[in-house]
């Protein structure tokens, strides 16, 4: 779609706000308030500098609004409640932070996907262990800390735990895969298709409270941002990592 076919379609949506209605029984050339308001070009904002002011994601989310909401955003803007450049800078920070939100829940659904009966039984042996490891912590530090020990035997009791902890902290390590390559989930601080500028968050507030919402545009929002998030993900959004070291 080029800018004069933009520079259409937002001329539907603020026609109706930029030309005022006559009121019923208003008699023509009435001069008491009562007639017909005359407008002008100072009444609305110049369609041509609209559809320039946006651009990129957000031009290609407000073409995807239906009529309803291309009205109501054109009516703040025309009404000069709102700039064009505003208007682009918040849709811009709606989608951005939308899409955050859609890559950490597609994370966890691939992660969830990921799963399988080894992988839980090994997540119940590594509980195990680790319970295990508490309580016999909590044990032998009781049992070193009773009156009449030798400091020879609680120096030898010390070393056992320690030895006993370490195997059991190996056998840890080793379930939980600790030096092996596994799937990471990464999204990039500063990475502008997820993060707004601060200009873009505060015209992203400003259009909040000009106490625009609307059920229709956030369905838009949220299926272009899980879109675009799923599309990251499957290129750009994980990586192999390895957790520790296994040469201890």
């Amino acid at each position: 779609m080029g800018i004069s076919d933009v520079s259409a379609s937002l001329f539907q949506a603020t026609a109706a706000a930029s030309v005022p209605a006559k009121p019923a029984g208003a008699k023509a050339g009435a001069t008491d308030g009562t007639g017909p308001a005359t407008s002008s070009k100072t009444d609305k904002v110049d369609l041509s500098d609209l559809a320039s002011a946006l651009k990129g994601d957000a031009l290609d989310l407000f073409k995807n609004l239906s009529a309803d909401d291309r009205t109501s955003l054109g009516k703040l803007v025309s009404s000069g409640a709102l700039s064009a450049d505003e208007l682009n800078d918040a849709l811009s920070s709606a989608l951005k932070s939308e899409r955050k939100k859609a890559f950490w829940q597609s994370a966890r659904e691939d992660a969830e996907a990921g799963r399988t009966p080894e992988g839980d039984a090994r997540q119940q042996s590594m509980k195990a262990i680790s319970d295990r490891m508490e309580s016999t912590l909590e044990s032998r530090r009781a049992a070193m800390d009773r009156p009449g020990m030798s400091p020879q035997d609680r120096l030898a009791a010390l070393s056992k735990l320690s030895a006993d902890l370490k195997d059991m902290q190996d056998s840890w390590d080793q379930l939980a895969g600790i030096g092996m390559p596994m799937k990471a989930y990464t999204l990039k601080g500063g990475d502008e298709r997820f993060f707004a500028t601060s200009k873009e968050q505060a015209a992203g507030q400003k259009l909040k409270d000009l106490g625009f919402h609307s059920g229709t545009f956030d369905k838009v929002l949220s299926s272009q941002s899980k879109d675009f998030a799923q599309k990251y993900l499957s290129e750009e959004g994980t990586s192999q990592m390895t957790l520790g070291n296994a040469n201890k």
